[in-house]
């Protein structure tokens, strides 16, 4: 018997939280070994909460029997199936309206997530011919100033506690029609 969407939903949701439960019982970190130790926990929590999504937008696409639902990856691949469907689902709205929504849970899942797939970027070469007592512009964008998500076992909670709520309520509402 295959295993179906809503149960691999299920599944890394269970592993996020049995992650959680982990980097919860990690000490302080006082030295280097157990940093790297409690980082490797929280970052798998992360992809497990990743892939909790991945396998939601499945569920979601299995619901609405749109065919081939293995075939969708992404939010804006559900909605373009619905849309070729002519289906419009209010919990896919508040999935975008989430992802979209600067500073919501999910939102930061998905940038951490895409953060940790990015190479490092490489500094501007600084030329080296410069000239005694001028001042050197230093270019400040918005997209440095994004700050980087710091990941802490509060925060990899929080954000495995609203997904599984989100889940649960939307499961209970699709339940009802």
């Amino acid at each position: 018997m295959a295993i179906s969407n809503f149960s691999l939903v299920n599944q890394k949701l269970a592993f996020a939280k049995s992650l959680c439960d982990l980097a919860r019982g990690i000490a302080p970190p006082a030295t280097s070994a157990e940093r790297l130790r409690q980082d490797a926990v929280l970052s798998s929590g992360v992809y497990q909460l990743s892939l909790a999504f991945h396998f939601y937008l499945r569920e979601i696409a299995d619901r609405c029997f749109l065919k081939n639902s293995g075939a969708i990856n992404s939010l804006a691949e559900l909605q373009v199936a619905l849309a070729q469907n002519d289906k419009f689902l209010s919990e896919v709205s508040e999935l975008d309206e989430l992802a979209a929504r600067s500073g919501s849970w999910l939102e930061q899942l998905q940038r951490y997530a895409q953060s940790a797939l990015e190479s490092p970027r490489k500094e501007k070469e600084r030329k080296s011919f410069q000239q005694d007592n001028l001042i050197i512009a230093v270019e400040i964008t918005a997209e440095e100033e994004l700050q980087a998500v710091c990941l802490t076992v509060e925060l990899l909670e929080s954000w495995q506690d609203s997904f599984r709520a989100l889940v649960l309520r939307q499961r209970d509402t699709s339940a009802e029609f």
